[in-house]
């Protein structure tokens, strides 16, 4: 298993494109997004990449989305997740049981 590596500029076309994020919404994350939960997961989820107004401006994946509150809600609902509501990295959601991540970890333009 590789370390998630948080300051990753390995691919030359997502740091640029996160490096113009940062400059057009500096409250914006736009760095890699590390996966979220428990590591040895029962259940784990796997989304493509994080939304530029999602996951890439929160730091969590499934984050300011349609996806992410029916992906939050639901997990809650069947004890997954502490809230059915996530918005941010600090925002006090604890997983139970379960892992979020994205296969690709930066933002990739054109979403």
């Amino acid at each position: 298993m590789t370390e998630f590596d948080p300051a990753c500029r390995r691919c030359p076309r997502l740091a640029a494109f996160l490096d113009e994020g940062r400059a057009a919404y500096p409250a914006y994350q736009c760095a890699p997004v590390a996966p979220f939960g428990e590591l040895r997961p029962r259940l784990l989820v796997v989304g493509l990449a994080p939304g530029f107004h999602g996951a890439n401006a929160t730091g969590r994946p499934f984050t300011g989305d349609y996806a992410g509150v029916l992906l939050y809600e639901t997990l809650h609902r069947f004890g997954w997740a502490s809230a059915p509501v996530s918005t941010a990295r600090d925002d006090g959601l604890r997983l139970t049981g379960a892992r979020i991540t994205n296969a690709v970890k930066c933002v990739p333009p054109g979403n």
